[in-house]
């Protein structure tokens, strides 16, 4: 019955809202819905999509008054943005500490929740090494052909690379590829043995997984001193009372403990404790808004998929 009615709602073409957000709070975030909204129809939650042509898709159908997501990179190039003018919500509903550097000068989107990326190392596998601390360090070659690095189907699409391409370029790129063992799924990293061969000493994953990983013996989850970076999840909405009225039950600090206790995905809504082990990163907007990001992305996705 949950997937019909998941389907129901992926479906419904006049919703007010459409949100694509990550399957691990998925269901527990149509709940919600349903108990803060009267009318099912008001709303379209499916599973999280990243890339450019996702948006395009959406708007061939929809045209809703709120719109969340996790594929930043297509919806900060979309015209749709600025002729249905989208803008930012302000700081009173999303203000949370963890994000208050977080904020678009430009005012289209505010930051949602967010997917952070950690490291687990596995302490067998050391070799005397030292354990990595920040995210450039990963490019080291101490690590070379020792990394696991995630990949669920969209991760070479989302703007993961980009942090790497901002501090070191494409040859930043070609040295992370190196440095990577596997590249898997992280439900796959997260099982004993789930890689064949010599075992990865860095473990590079979403928050949630990292939490998994690191019960396992001899694995330690490490939060990067210079702050983990994150996949987005960003909101925009329309300047109407409609859209006011949905950033009003989307942004209750009961919708942000969802995210938060679910998934693992902080969230910036105002009042939820994020209680995070250290500091969040952010590619920044003058990176996301720069008109070269789309090949950016696409240039550091054939790198790591071709090995140029």
């Amino acid at each position: 019955m949950r997937e019909e009615e998941l389907h129901y709602t992926a479906e419904n073409k006049e919703a007010k809202l459409v949100g694509r957000v990550p399957c691990v709070v998925q269901l527990p975030f149509q709940d919600y819905l349903d108990e803060h909204i009267s009318d099912r129809k008001e709303y379209n939650i499916a599973l999280a999509e990243f890339g450019l042509s996702w948006v395009d898709d959406i708007f061939r159908e929809c045209d809703p008054d709120v719109f969340m997501g996790t594929g930043i990179e297509g919806l900060v190039h979309h015209p749709a943005i600025k002729e249905k003018r989208y803008r930012t919500s302000g700081k009173t509903l999303l203000g949370n500490a963890d994000f208050s550097s977080f904020s678009d000068p430009r005012e289209m989107f505010d930051i949602y929740s967010c997917i952070p990326l950690v490291m687990v190392v596995d302490t067998a596998q050391s070799k005397g090494r030292n354990e990595p601390e920040t995210f450039s360090e990963l490019l080291s070659s101490a690590f070379e052909n020792s990394i696991a690095f995630p990949d669920d189907g969209h991760m070479f699409d989302g703007i993961i690379l980009t942090y790497v391409h901002q501090v070191a370029g494409d040859d930043g790129i070609r040295r992370l590829r190196k440095n990577i063992r596997a590249i898997v799924h992280p439900s796959q990293m997260i099982k004993p043995g789930g890689i064949e061969g010599e075992k990865p000493y860095i473990y590079l994953m979403p928050w949630i997984f990292g939490e998994i990983k690191a019960r396992q013996k001899g694995m330690k989850l490490i939060w990067f001193s210079d702050g983990a970076p994150i996949l987005p999840l960003v909101v925009t909405s329309k300047p109407n009372p409609e859209a006011e009225r949905i950033m009003a039950i989307l942004c209750q600090p009961e919708a942000g403990r969802i995210f938060r206790e679910k998934g693992f995905f902080p969230s910036n809504i105002t009042g939820v404790k994020n209680a995070l082990p250290g500091s969040l990163r952010f590619v920044g907007w003058d990176y996301i808004y720069d008109p070269a990001l789309p090949e950016i992305i696409r240039r550091c996705k054939k790198i790591m998929t071709e090995n140029e």
